[in-house]
């Protein structure tokens, strides 16, 4: 019942200038400082793709930089709730889209039990279980590559040459499914793990190795076994 009416008052919100906005605490701070390498990276850019959405928590950040951005989300539940977000800031944009190497192959994604932030393709390994994580639900989603999507959205890729990867696992099929628009790429702040955070997904090797190979080389070596870590394209 309270979500058959919250679609209702959703929905005639949504012919007005009001929103209905439920507010997400962290119980924690969590985020690292930024450093100075990805400040500059970021300010220098002419656009941002941000790859693993969940609910847009940057999307402030990205609008005080007046950086125009895309944002790709593969949850169904929640693009809901990240489009009422979004709508707020102008030239920033959501695709609904489960991005790997591979147009419309059927795949099992799973969602988590944090808010879906860790929601993957990939089973959770044994360091996520000991952090007490778990996958609660399973849906059914058709993969697409991110070439495909910048082909059939029209966009100018050159415009979006600062690239944020966090797909839980999958960030090496989504790069692998980007060979044509990684041309026009200038950085890449992509998360990375050296442990089993999640099962059969990306490892940090072949991840440096793939962005190595196309000219990125990492600003920094990784100190933790699940962090970020700036790759910026040499000329």
């Amino acid at each position: 019942m309270y979500g058959f009416l919250k679609k209702i008052v959703k929905n005639t919100l949504s012919k007005t200038s009001w929103r209905l906005k439920k507010i997400y605490k962290n119980k924690k701070y969590v985020n690292e400082k930024p450093n100075l390498d990805l400040l500059i990276s970021l300010y220098n850019s002419r656009g941002i793709i941000h790859m693993g959405a969940h609910r847009g928590e940057e999307a402030a950040i990205y609008d005080w930089l007046q950086k125009k951005t895309i944002w790709i989300e593969a949850n169904p539940y929640i693009i809901s709730d990240l489009k009422d977000h979004i709508c707020q800031f102008p030239y920033q944009k959501v695709i609904l889209a489960l991005l790997t190497d591979k147009d419309d192959a059927e795949m099992e994604f799973k969602i988590s039990n944090n808010d879906s932030a860790s929601s993957s393709i990939f089973e959770f390994g044994k360091k996520s279980i000991e952090q007490d994580l778990k996958m609660i639900s399973r849906i059914k989603l058709k993969s697409q590559k991110l070439d495909t999507i910048f082909n059939r959205e029209s966009i100018e890729i050159s415009e979006y040459d600062f690239w944020i990867i966090d797909l839980q696992g999958a960030e090496l099929l989504a790069l692998k499914g980007a060979t044509n628009s990684l041309e026009k790429c200038r950085a890449i702040l992509v998360e990375i793990s050296k442990s089993d955070y999640y099962l059969n997904a990306t490892k940090w090797d072949e991840l440096k190795s793939f962005l190595n190979s196309n000219k990125f080389y990492q600003k920094w070596e990784p100190k933790e076994s699940h962090t970020d870590v700036l790759f910026v394209k040499k000329n």
